[in-house]
């Protein structure tokens, strides 16, 4: 079944840390001075008292300095990654799942126009070839002395997904010996819930992220809509094509499309993946001074790619996007993370 969500949300998802011994974060946080660190950041967000002095105006931190710290080597380690709070477009988008598959007219069935036997292979599967390579040889059934041996060649460049030819084995023209598919460029299938279909249209821009490759965003487009709804599912089938110059993307892999459906004004936003969500807070890690802290955030519109943040945030301040999680465990699973002072 297609999955969908749309968005802008409020509220909008939960990430379950699911690691035993939660209360000893929640108890490092607030007892080792990580709280009013906090409450400075949201007074900074939204207004310091009068008898206070304001705080950098590119930075929502301010006071005294606590948190994580790391070394070089424990940074790499756990890979970290920071991103700077910026002003963006917060898309509205519908998520829908899909799979890969080769276009049509970039896939080929190629079987022999004889009745014969297969004298000899000159290609193994998932070999590349060209078009007009000659792939397997066939000896025909027709009289002569010898039969006359037929070549059977690839119509189009690409790769063998499909090898069905034995040697010595009887063939004709209903067996497809091998399959081509040529994928430089490749057609995604997903299924629009019914409800959702007046919002999409062909040549809207969709981005595609796959499971086998976390990270990377392929960009397309929607080419071509089914002119029906499924009765069972009550989908629309929606077909989206994606160029695939380093063939990263393989036919059959799962794939979720972000089709976009419209934009919001722009707005102090962060990384989806910069988000950390536990005991109904919401917050992320920030750096300051080499430090990594615990800052809380209040999130409003957000797409498959960025979150608004509403309050707790400034421009320029910089969030842990890759390594966030281990900073958390870090607190409570000794040698996790390195920190100074232990």
């Amino acid at each position: 079944m297609s999955r969908i969500k749309t968005f802008p949300v409020s509220g909008w998802w939960a990430t379950s840390l699911g690691i035993v011994g939660l209360s000893a974060v929640v108890a490092w946080f607030y007892l080792g001075g990580i709280a009013p660190k906090e409450a400075e950041h949201k007074e900074a967000a939204s207004g310091m008292h009068a008898d206070e002095e304001a705080p950098h105006p590119e930075s929502a931190l301010g006071g005294e300095e606590k948190g994580i710290v790391l070394s070089e080597e424990a940074r790499r380690n756990i890979g970290l990654m920071l991103e700077p709070a910026e002003h963006r477009n917060i898309q509205k988008v519908i998520l829908v799942n899909g799979t890969v598959k080769p276009k049509p007219g970039l896939l080929a069935h190629v079987s022999p126009r004889i009745e014969g036997i297969v004298e000899k292979t000159h290609v193994s599967p998932f070999d590349w070839v060209k078009a007009g390579q000659t792939l397997a040889e066939i000896r025909s059934r027709q009289f002569g002395n010898p039969p006359p041996l037929v070549p059977l060649t690839a119509p189009l460049s690409g790769l063998i997904t499909r090898w069905d030819a034995n040697v010595g084995e009887a063939v004709d023209p209903s067996k497809v010996l091998f399959q081509i598919v040529d994928p430089s460029v490749l057609w995604i299938e997903g299924d629009v819930p019914e409800p959702y279909a007046a919002q999409v249209k062909s040549g809207q821009p969709v981005r595609v992220n796959v499971v086998a490759l976390p990270g990377e965003v392929f960009t397309g487009r929607i080419i071509r809509m089914s002119g029906m709804v499924e009765p069972e599912k009550r989908t629309i089938h929606t077909w989206v094509e994606v160029v695939n110059p380093n063939y990263r993307l393989k036919p059959e892999m799962f794939a979720e499309l972000a089709v976009v459906v419209g934009d919001s004004d722009r707005v102090l936003a962060v990384p989806l993946k910069a988000i950390l969500k536990s005991g109904g807070e919401t917050f992320v890690f920030v750096e300051s001074g080499g430090r990594y802290l615990r800052q809380n955030v209040v999130v409003g519109l957000s797409d498959d790619r960025y979150v608004e943040i509403k309050e707790g945030l400034f421009k320029g301040d910089r969030v842990v996007t890759q390594g966030n999680y281990e900073l958390m465990s870090s607190i409570f699973i000794k040698g996790g993370v390195e920190e100074h002072g232990h």
